[in-house]
């Protein structure tokens, strides 16, 4: 079957490393870096076998001690995906780089995404520096 291109949507915060200089607070607060949407149209009948795919890409500089920055994805409010981004820093890997794919069914109208990041460790410290990017396309069909 044919695929279709429903909607599509990019941010970019800031193509560089050194963009942006975000603290990055620690769990349970969060701070939203990025955000998209894609509008799903109840029109199309090919909005009712859609797939959402998410990707974003984030760099980050750890300060102190071993960050354990946790990425969350938010959709209308809801956390619908959280990963471990890493807790590499030994004094060696101070800065990394972050590109995460999430693939959903979503409902249908404009659904608005949040690109959330933390530290759970509470004895580290980090922040964003970029790049930061964060896409959503629509496909039906």
């Amino acid at each position: 079957m044919t695929k279709v291109i429903i909607d599509y949507n990019a941010t970019v915060v800031t193509p560089i490393a050194n963009g942006v200089n975000i603290p990055i607070p620690t769990s349970p607060a969060g701070v939203s870096i990025a955000t998209t949407s894609v509008y799903i149209d109840p029109a199309n009948p090919a909005s009712t076998t859609n797939r959402v795919e998410l990707n974003a890409t984030f760099g980050y500089r750890s300060i102190s001690g071993a960050p354990e920055i946790i990425v969350r994805l938010w959709r209308a409010g809801t956390e619908i995906y959280y990963a471990l981004a890493g807790d590499a820093f030994d004094g060696v890997d101070e800065y990394s780089l972050v590109s995460l794919q999430m693939i959903e069914h979503a409902p249908l109208g404009t659904q608005n995404y949040q690109l959330i990041v933390e530290n759970r460790n509470a004895a580290s410290t980090a922040r964003v520096i970029g790049p930061i990017t964060f896409t959503a396309i629509a496909i039906g069909g």
